[in-house]
């Protein structure tokens, strides 16, 4: 048998449960699933580009728009534009980055994998035990 669980107190009283149903201590493995603690630099680096080359656009539209009403014309503030817009979007990109803790971002806990050598006649017992205390998902191997 073997279950997924989010790394809890929960987590313990499922293994005390499965102790208790007949289950040895040495039938049960339980593996702490290592998360990613950051992504690639090179991605982040992307990212920054991207948003800056939005706000770029944007903001060259806008200077485009206003430049038919200014002195320098459409085309030198369409450009100011860019330049002004790709360096908001690059530095908004970075202070967002290293900035505080973002609103509604949660962090990760890691996952557990508990797998169980038990007889057929005591699955069951396990399943239960491990929905009751909070399984993410429970599998059952056929051999």
């Amino acid at each position: 048998m073997i279950g997924c669980f989010s790394h809890s107190i929960e987590l313990e009283h499922a293994l005390a449960d499965i102790e208790r149903s007949g289950i040895e201590r040495k039938h049960i493995l339980a593996v702490v699933m290592n998360l990613r603690s950051e992504p690639d630099p090179e991605s982040r680096q992307s990212d920054a580009i991207e948003l800056g080359a939005a706000w770029a656009t944007a903001c060259a539209v806008i200077g485009v728009a206003a430049g038919f009403g200014l002195a320098w014309g459409p085309i030198v503030w369409g450009l100011i534009g860019t330049a002004v817009g790709f360096g908001i979007g690059f530095c908004l990109h970075r202070l967002w980055l290293r900035g505080p803790i973002r609103f509604g971002a949660r962090t990760n806990t890691p996952e557990v994998t508990v797998i169980v050598q038990c007889p057929a006649s005591l699955s069951h017992d396990v399943r239960l035990a491990m929905y009751r205390r909070g399984a993410l998902s429970v599998g059952e191997s056929g051999a």
